[in-house]
């Protein structure tokens, strides 16, 4: 498992709205790398570490591995992934970053006159998106994301759809209660498996602390996911009666290996109740807010440090995240697409204001030696 993806997308699961909610942290990781890959000091710093990228080149080596993997020819199954890169003719984006976009992340470089036609040129990079996403995402950049001040927009678009390996049956489908979290009780459509179709299958199933983990594959034979030797699984857990999904979130997003090490102890058991709910979720995402709550900041003011993008000053002034899931008793479906659009920073060329530190108030100082905490000390009087 990556435990990128799993700290990077909790994390930003707890900035989000409660209720349903949808996104791809693959997305939205990769289309943060592309910033990232012409990022410099600061910007970069923060990105990387709010993204949890690797150091070094192991970052590319990965994310090449993952891409050729998604979008190999998979039987059985749809899988597959794209970026794209726009850029205004008139803005002198470096041909290093072009071409390494072109060659690390198979991106689409195409030349754009948002100058003129912003708006066509929105419609033609959802367009992109929508082709992409099978029609699912129809509209990555909402109105006003793409202006006549844009000079730069990245994006990537990801969709998935894939039958269960077994599949539920639907005349086994029955309306059941469904309790919120307020222990309101609703109907829901109910799939199921086991007794009532008069055999028990066997899932790779866990149980911790009493959290239910059940994996359940889709038919291929390609195999994406280390851990598994089939090619694409939904992983359900399932908090514990008397916990919520919150302090399930919680845990895992501050312990992401807590996923790994479940996962490595599970085991095939049979069932004798399988029951899950049709759902279809939808996520439409603002990004900035959320990613400066997470730690990046710089990215998203004039004093970005892009420079590795072009000689000119820009910075990154829209964020989209468009993701949508399906499932039912044939299989599942998703599509997920993300988004960064860029302009001139008008006064970047000038430097910060100097930051100045006065301690001529009570303070707090901590003595540290690595992670570790050796002194922690309140100085309300220094006489």
């Amino acid at each position: 498992m990556d435990s990128g993806d799993i700290a990077f997308g909790f994390g930003l699961l707890s900035h989000l709205d409660g209720g349903n909610a949808s996104l791809s942290p693959f997305s939205i990781r990769t289309a943060l790398s592309m910033v990232y890959e012409g990022a410099e000091g600061q910007t970069a710093e923060e990105i990387a570490q709010v993204a949890k990228f690797p150091k070094g080149a192991r970052r590319q080596v990965e994310l090449q591995k993952v891409l050729l993997a998604l979008n190999a020819q998979h039987e059985g199954f749809t899988l597959a992934t794209g970026n794209g890169l726009w850029a205004d003719r008139a803005f002198p984006v470096l041909d290093s970053y072009t071409r390494l976009l072109t060659e690390a992340y198979a991106a689409e470089a195409t030349s754009a006159d948002f100058k003129h036609r912003a708006e066509a040129w929105r419609g033609n990079i959802n367009d992109w998106v929508s082709g992409k996403t099978e029609q699912k995402i129809p509209e990555l950049f909402k109105e006003g994301t793409i202006t006549d001040e844009t000079v730069i927009a990245l994006a990537n678009a990801l969709y998935f759809k894939g039958s269960w390996k077994k599949k539920f049956n639907p005349e086994h489908t029955r309306p059941q209660d469904f309790t919120l979290e307020d222990r309101t009780v609703v109907q829901v459509e109910m799939m199921r498996k086991g007794q009532v179709e008069g055999r028990e299958p066997s899932f790779s199933y866990g149980y911790f602390d009493g959290v239910k983990a059940v994996l359940l594959p889709y038919k291929g034979d390609a195999v994406i996911l280390p851990y598994t030797g089939d090619a694409v699984s939904k992983l359900m857990l399932l908090p514990p009666k008397r916990s919520s999904v919150a302090s399930l979130e919680t845990e895992l997003r501050e312990h992401p290996e807590t996923l790994a090490t479940w996962r490595s102890h599970m085991g095939y058991e049979t069932f004798s109740r399988l029951e899950l709910p049709k759902h279809e979720v939808r996520g439409s995402y603002e990004l900035l807010a959320p990613l400066r709550a997470m730690g990046i900041s710089q990215v998203f003011t004039e004093y970005a440090e892009l420079h590795g993008i072009s000689r000119e000053a820009i910075y990154i002034t829209s964020g989209q995240h468009e993701s949508y899931f399906k499932t039912d008793e044939e299989g599942s479906e998703g599509a997920a697409a993300t988004g960064f659009g860029g302009m001139r920073a008008t006064f970047a060329a000038q430097p910060p204001p100097a930051v100045e530190f006065v301690a001529d108030r009570p303070f707090l100082e901590l003595v540290l030696l690595g992670d570790t905490v050796l002194f922690l000390n309140r100085i309300m009087d220094p006489r």
